[in-house]
């Protein structure tokens, strides 16, 4: 079996499809990102079962997620890594109050998923009481969904077409600019997608999109850093 990352623009597409939103299934996602038939991704990729179950059910509302299954939603996307462990401290102490309790029957809804994601890339560089503060800004009541700035899925999705237009760019002189300008520059390119937040608003969703690319960014450099430092001990 061979293990894939999702990018995350490819991560955004699925997480609307778990809500039952376009047109395409998953699974389907899934698999056109591997680039493969689906005959023969069955065979070579770890392909979570809850997405499979998901297909056979043709369901088009919204997928309910488990602890258990955010952790394999997050792992199959890039620079992103869950633990099962992380993940069930952070539901019933360290974020409890964020996250509330699951919205589908046991199951905890795409949005409350993709707060978990977040708070994992914010992780990189703040704790808890900063993660708080900084999501405040964006969702205000952090467990109510209906005074919510953005919403988190509009939150990640932003930091998605950040980190791929980073991503996609000439590498930058580093006499012209650095990566808080880059970073900054890149965010204010998708201002056009929130034309019905004021300017003060913006202000604010801008610099908080910006430090959690940021802190994506400095996970990556932690992780190549570790894993090269593994090759050599």
């Amino acid at each position: 079996m061979n293990i894939f990352k999702l990018t995350r623009i490819e991560m955004v597409r699925l997480l609307y499809s778990l809500k039952g939103l376009g047109d395409i299934s998953p699974l389907d996602i899934l698999v056109k990102s591997a680039n493969m038939p689906a005959e023969e991704a069955a065979s070579h990729l770890q392909i979570p079962e809850f997405l499979t179950r998901y297909e056979r059910k043709k369901q088009k509302k919204e997928y309910g997620l488990s602890t258990n299954e955010i952790v394999e939603l997050g792992n199959l996307c890039e620079l992103t890594s869950l633990k099962s462990t992380a993940i069930q401290n952070w539901v019933k102490r360290d974020i409890k109050d964020l996250i509330g309790h699951p919205e589908l029957g046991k199951k905890y809804s795409v949005e409350q998923a993709v707060i978990l994601l977040i708070v994992r890339d914010l992780k990189s560089i703040y704790d808890f009481e900063h993660i708080r503060a900084i999501l405040k800004v964006a969702f205000n009541t952090i467990s109510d969904r209906s005074d919510d700035v953005i919403s988190p899925l509009a939150y990640y999705e932003s930091c998605a077409r950040v980190l791929h237009a980073i991503h996609h760019q000439d590498t930058p002189s580093m006499k012209d600019s650095n990566l808080q300008q880059i970073v900054e520059q890149e965010t204010d390119l998708i201002r056009h997608h929130f034309e019905e937040l004021s300017d003060a608003q913006w202000v604010k969703i801008r610099q908080i999109i910006a430090i959690t690319v940021l802190s994506i960014l400095t996970f990556h450099i932690q992780a190549t850093a570790n894993k090269m430092t593994a090759d050599i001990l």
